[in-house]
C-alpha cells in the first residue's frame, strides 16, 4: 500500500502539523478548533490566503512563492519547512485555542522545534521524544519567570495529590464493590497522578481556571 505525502511537499511521507489530542475529556478546560481564530496581530505579519467564507487559511512570508509558509485547517495547524519563526506563531495559535496538549507529525526536524518551542508555553507534546541536548536548548530559550512558574505549578499539583486521590477513592468505593476491582482501579489512578506530578501540570479544574484568566488578559 502506497503511503500517503504532503501535496505541497512531493516526496514527505508524513505532514508536519501539529493539533489537539483527539477523545478529550468533557471535563477538560474547553478548547477552539476554530478555523481564523488566531492571537491578536498575528495575521498582520503575513500574507494570507482566506477561503470561502473569509477565514484566515493560507500564510505566506511574501508573494513570491506559490506554497503557503503554514495552513490553519481548524483543529490542526500544517507547515512546510520547520522554520523557528513560524513554530513559534503555530505554537501561539495553539495556545491561544487552549490546546495545552498538542501532537506533532512530520519530520524530525520540525518535531523537535515544536518540543522545544512549546516548553515555553507550558504546552504538552505528543510525538516527540526530547534528547538530553533538546532540553538544553529548551531551557535556554525558556525565560525565567516561566521556569519559576513551572515550579509553582509542580508544587500546587504536588498539594492537590492527596486530596485528588481521596476523592477518586470515595468514587471508586461507590461505584465498584468487588475489592480486587477497586484495588485495581486505585492502582491505575496512583500511576496516573505520578505520571501528572513528574509532568509538573495542575490537575483539570485548576489548569481550565488557568486558561479562562489567560484568556481574560488577552480580551
Amino acid at each position: 500500500m502506497a503511503r500517503n505525502r504532503t501535496a505541497e511537499t512531493p516526496g514527505r511521507e508524513t505532514e508536519n502539523g501539529l493539533g489537539p489530542p483527539p477523545g478529550r475529556s468533557p471535563r477538560a478546560a474547553p478548547i477552539s478548533r476554530h478555523k481564523g481564530d488566531l492571537p491578536e496581530g498575528l495575521e498582520a505579519k503575513y500574507l494570507v490566503e482566506h477561503d470561502r467564507r473569509g477565514r484566515a487559511e493560507r500564510f505566506h512570508r511574501d508573494n513570491r512563492g506559490e506554497d503557503a509558509l503554514f495552513r490553519d485547517h481548524g483543529g490542526r495547524l500544517t507547515a512546510r519547512e520547520p522554520y523557528p519563526d513560524v513554530v513559534r506563531d503555530m505554537l501561539r495559535i495553539a495556545d491561544h485555542r487552549g490546546w495545552r496538549e498538542i501532537v506533532v507529525s512530520g519530520d524530525p526536524a520540525f518535531r523537535r522545534e515544536v518540543w522545544v518551542q512549546a516548553q515555553a508555553l507550558d504546552l504538552q507534546v505528543r510525538g516527540y521524544r526530547p534528547r538530553e541536548i533538546d532540553r538544553q536548548a529548551a531551557e535556554r530559550k525558556t525565560p525565567a519567570g516561566k521556569t519559576a512558574k513551572k515550579d509553582g505549578d509542580r508544587a500546587r499539583a504536588q498539594a492537590q495529590a492527596p486530596s485528588r486521590m481521596a476523592q477518586v477513592a470515595i468514587a471508586v468505593r461507590s461505584l465498584i464493590k468487588d475489592p480486587a476491582a477497586q484495588a485495581r482501579l486505585m492502582q491505575r489512578a496512583v500511576a496516573r497522578v505520578i505520571r501528572h506530578l513528574d509532568a509538573g501540570r495542575l490537575f483539570e479544574r485548576e489548569a481550565g481556571q488557568a486558561q479562562t484568566r489567560r484568556r481574560d488578559r488577552e480580551r
